[in-house]
């Protein structure tokens, strides 16, 4: 086997994750399996690894201007295929797909219902989708506001935290713009602050669908679907929405699902996967 080339610590823990889904549901034993990543990583590098575990052929698309570098390409290897391809508007005919996969993408899709749909409509029947992602919109930092993005957007802030110091916990969900910019106040650069609302509450880049419309998604694509909430410590649960309308101390979730149910094996092996924490 060629060796593993370097990928980030989230990155590995999915690539495991979807080594355990897919040995779980006795996916290797087959003669080749073909992947899906919606939306995977520009570098290739985490595709180089997800095709370690199967034979077949691993595809990967995106829709940033370029993609893919020719780089990527390279890094990825001879059995990756780097497409770009709108999520919600996949160019594959139907059961084209043993296996689809996403991580951390599902948030900023402009129609999550449409990009979990076309998931379905290209797995085969017998298929397995498996997709995670954090934070989701209606948990406490569901404003996806992290200190790597900060500090690439303003490398000169030094100050900003995402622990409900600067931004409140659930405050995108309950401040208005004016709210907001008062409780920031002077706790960063004047420069982050105006890019922290601008974020808030003028940019496109996530689709602000609560935890009970990933749900809804889901279960309207798939008959079969497992979702498993990750919940999220250390937050001020007193600052918490109290209308009934949320889950909001979901944080984040993995997603099994099938279009057919599961064998009485397959059920057994999932319970397995649950007490290893997938």
């Amino acid at each position: 086997m060629t060796p593993r080339p370097e990928i980030e610590e989230y990155q590995t823990r999915f690539v495991n994750n979807v080594a355990r889904v897919i040995g779980a549901n006795f996916l290797r034993r087959r003669p080749t399996v073909r992947v899906l990543d919606m939306g995977c990583d520009c570098s290739g590098r985490q595709l180089a690894v997800i095709s370690q575990l199967v034979r077949g052929e691993v595809v990967g698309i995106n829709i940033p201007e370029g993609f893919p570098l020719p780089e990527a390409v390279v890094t990825a290897g001879e059995r990756v295929r780097l497409l770009r391809m709108d999520g919600m508007q996949l160019e594959f005919p139907d059961a084209s797909f043993d296996v689809v996969i996403s991580a951390n993408v599902i948030e900023h899709v402009p129609n999550v219902a449409r990009f979990v749909a076309e998931a379905a409509r290209v797995l085969k029947p017998d298929g397995i989708c498996y997709m995670e992602t954090a934070p989701i919109w209606s948990s406490a930092r569901g404003h996806h506001l992290m200190e790597s993005m900060v500090a690439e957007n303003i490398p000169e802030e030094t100050r900003y935290r995402d622990d409900g110091s600067i931004i409140p916990d659930w405050g995108h969900l309950s401040l208005s713009r004016e709210q907001m910019a008062d409780a920031i106040g002077n706790k960063v650069l004047d420069k982050t602050r105006e890019y922290l609302l601008w974020y808030l509450y003028d940019s496109n880049d996530l689709n602000r669908t609560p935890w009970s419309g990933v749900c809804e998604a889901f279960h309207t694509a798939f008959p079969t679907v497992q979702l498993m909430p990750r919940p999220l410590p250390m937050v001020d649960t007193a600052l918490m929405p109290d209308d009934g309308r949320e889950d909001y101390s979901v944080y984040g979730f993995t997603a099994i699902a099938r279009k057919q149910p599961q064998s009485w094996l397959a059920k057994r092996l999932y319970w397995r996967l649950r007490r290893v924490g997938l």
